[in-house]
């Protein structure tokens, strides 16, 4: 028989794998899950009356794609872009998968992406109450990581249901 006394009991500590991407002078994170890939911009085909913040869609590979400038959904003063440095980050799941070519997929473009990183679960607390307004819902937290703050977002709360709407309408057109 073996002696229990003296064997150690490993635990894994939750954790979150994110991305982390910069828009404006903040850190964003997204899980990891929600990510197909990131790119460097592609040209974009402006849709007619859509919200500011929605640039249009782009082609990826046969497949067209919304694109959303995070800059301007957050309402943050534009700046020159560095074009060597900004990225589109292709999610999935902001989208429904209805009858439109996107395959529920979005483009996010940001100011630059920075690394992959694993956040303990426990380091991650609930968006403040500021920040959950109907125009800010799609904080989902705040991770914190040594001396940074992470912002979360919600992939799925990044356009609201009527955003959503109108996309499908400009898709079906």
């Amino acid at each position: 028989m073996k002696d229990r006394k003296n064997q150690k009991v490993v635990v894994a500590e939750e954790q979150a794998q994110l991305v982390t991407f910069r828009v404006g002078a903040e850190d964003y994170g997204l899980d990891i899950e929600s990510i197909t890939e990131v790119i460097r911009p592609l040209k974009i085909t402006p849709l007619p009356k859509m919200p500011v913040f929605i640039e249009g869609v782009i082609n990826l590979r046969g497949v067209i794609i919304p694109v959303v400038d995070l800059r301007k959904r957050f309402e943050l003063a534009a700046f020159r872009d560095d074009v060597r440095k900004k990225r589109m980050i292709i999610t999935r799941g902001a989208v429904g998968s209805g009858t439109g070519t996107s395959q529920g997929l979005l483009g996010l473009v940001v100011d630059s992406v920075d690394e992959v990183i694993y956040v303990p679960k426990k380091d991650i607390e609930a968006a403040p109450a500021a920040a959950t307004s109907t125009s800010a819902d799609f904080i989902g937290g705040v991770g914190k990581v040594r001396d940074r703050l992470i912002i979360l977002l919600d992939i799925r709360k990044i356009l609201s249901q009527q955003e959503r709407a109108e996309l499908a309408e400009a898709g079906d057109a």
